[in-house]
């Protein structure tokens, strides 16, 4: 064939497909249309793709340029989604988004589509992954390298990490005991172990003691002078700066019993003496039991820095007193008191 009438073949092909090149240099050049509103240039965009493919290249009689050209629209097509912005959430759904602005806590975005629309913010700890259209942003404090956060950012390193802890708790000072405690961490970073010693100030043989709310939860008649025990941690996930736990704990130690008896008087009459008891004047006295407790407790472990740390918890179980049986013989008495116990704990210390 002539070269002639090669190029006269060619032109002539290019004049019957001049709506599919219009469309075509049109999709790759409205995104650079800077005059139009966005959310207007992505309308357009997607009402013409359609009709480009519905009315232009589905009905092709030849097969090869129908084909030549789908492949041209899904190529402009992945170009024109590549103009979005993309957000990966931890959960794994993503989202096509117009990134605003990126911060230190916060992702600050619109719907690409209603770029007029209401900004949006997400905590930057809810979100995996960011892909700008222009490329990527590091926030390296945040654990971001190339757009994507590192599995591992924020676990403390084995070279910082402290796995022997001992506390005070500030908590129980405030009311009127004092509680110290040491924990080690084993290597594993998933149990821990801590012993803990408590000590109180007041006096067990002072009635005003037993009007105190830690006395009234054991039935107004049982103060804890003092008490030790274990607690067996667990903690769930990673060591970070913030790190939650759960433990089983079990406590024995040396309760003072408050008991109210009555003045007995005997009485003399004509055929005897007769005892009765004076309920007008009650009167107490003290006894020193020994108690077991059975408790479970949820907190955290605030590590300050290398050294210092802070831990809050709260706890509830039961507390077991032993109980003197009663004076008549044809009364059954149980040998224990039961009492349910809550507590909360606020421990500062010294971590190495």
């Amino acid at each position: 064939m002539e070269p002639a009438s090669n190029l006269k073949t060619l032109a002539k092909w290019c004049l019957n497909h001049i709506p599919q090149f219009v469309m075509l240099v049109f999709l790759t050049g409205l995104p650079m249309l800077k005059f139009v509103p966005s959310n207007v240039r992505l309308i357009l965009q997607d009402k013409i793709l359609d009709t480009f493919v519905f009315q232009h290249i589905l009905p092709m009689k030849n097969i090869f340029t129908g084909l030549a050209f789908f492949l041209f629209f899904v190529f402009t097509h992945n170009c024109l989604q590549a103009q979005y912005d993309t957000i990966k959430y931890v959960n794994g759904t993503r989202q096509a988004v117009k990134i605003i602005e990126v911060t230190k806590k916060v992702i600050k975005f619109k719907n690409p589509k209603d770029t007029m629309g209401p900004t949006f913010v997400v905590n930057i700890k809810n979100i995996e992954q960011f892909i700008l259209k222009g490329g990527c942003v590091d926030l390296k404090t945040e654990g971001y390298l190339n757009c994507v956060k590192d599995p591992a950012f924020g676990i403390i390193k084995s070279e910082d990490f402290t796995k022997n802890i001992f506390s005070i708790d500030a908590f129980q000072l405030t009311n009127s005991h004092l509680q110290v405690s040491y924990e080690h961490i084993f290597k594993s970073r998933t149990f821990g172990i801590m012993g803990f010693y408590n000590q109180g100030f007041l006096s067990g043989k002072d009635s005003l003691t037993y009007n105190r709310i830690e006395c009234k939860i054991n039935g107004s008649a049982y103060y804890k002078n003092n008490y030790g025990g274990l607690d067996f941690k667990f903690y769930p996930y990673v060591h970070k700066k913030n790190t939650f736990w759960v433990a089983l704990g079990v406590e024995s130690g040396r309760a003072t019993n408050m008991n109210i008896d009555y003045h007995s008087k005997t009485a003399a009459y004509q055929y005897g003496a007769m005892y009765y008891t004076d309920l007008r004047n009650p009167f107490a006295y003290y006894e020193n039991k020994l108690y077991l407790g059975y408790h479970v407790n949820a907190g955290f472990l605030y590590r300050i820095n290398k050294h210092f740390i802070c831990q809050g918890s709260v706890s509830v179980g039961v507390s077991q007193f032993g109980k003197d049986p009663d004076p008549n013989p044809l009364v059954k008495s149980p040998n224990y008191a039961y009492y349910l116990k809550a507590n909360l704990g606020v421990l500062l210390g010294y971590a190495f």
